[in-house]
């Protein structure tokens, strides 16, 4: 493995914040996400693992920069 530098760091925040984008895109508002309570419990989550994610790689950026 290649050693991880600024670039990889900056690269990772973006990728995650790309897919959260789509997440919230394709699934935000889609009517069975709204309509049934399991689904959107599990949007939800997933929408939160993911800002958690970007939260998590932004810490280490700065730590690590």
């Amino acid at each position: 493995m290649n050693k991880i530098d600024g670039c990889h760091y900056h690269e990772a925040l973006d990728r995650t914040h790309i897919q959260l984008c789509n997440l919230e895109n394709a699934l935000g508002l889609h009517p069975v996400i709204l309509a049934e309570k399991e689904a959107k419990e599990l949007y939800n989550k997933a929408v939160k693992n993911l800002t958690d994610l970007y939260q998590v790689l932004g810490r280490i950026h700065i730590e690590n920069t």
